[in-house]
């Protein structure tokens, strides 16, 4: 998988976990391990373990001492990597790709279209 193709799954994720409740969000984490590729590891069953709960999926990974805490300690840092909403306010969920936008330019050309309309 592409990183790009990565980036936008990452972040439609995030998004979609918005909308779940606890036990969703458990669901949606088991799904999207199984089909991106990913870990979902509990702690095994002795009582001698000292393993945390670990989640590692979209090139991000967390741990917690119970399955809630890793999918919250998970969620915190993948928004920390993709931020939901932008300086200037909006939310982008497919970024230009490859080649970032030129403002300039697009000022320009709506400039010399409202001209061209105005004769």
């Amino acid at each position: 998988m592409s990183f790009h193709a990565q980036f936008d799954r990452l972040h439609a994720f995030l998004l979609n976990l918005e909308c779940l409740d606890m036990a969703g969000q458990r669901d949606a984490f088991m799904n999207e391990v199984m089909e991106s590729g990913g870990s979902y590891v509990p702690p095994a069953g002795d009582d001698w373990s000292s393993h945390l709960f670990e989640i590692s999926l979209h090139g991000v990974v967390a741990y917690g001492s119970s399955e809630d805490e890793a999918i919250r300690n998970w969620k915190k840092v993948a928004r920390a990597q993709v931020p939901l909403v932008e300086d200037d306010g909006f939310i982008t969920v497919h970024p230009p790709f490859p080649n970032p936008r030129n403002h300039a330019e697009e000022i320009a050309n709506a400039q010399a279209a409202v001209g061209a309309g105005a004769s």
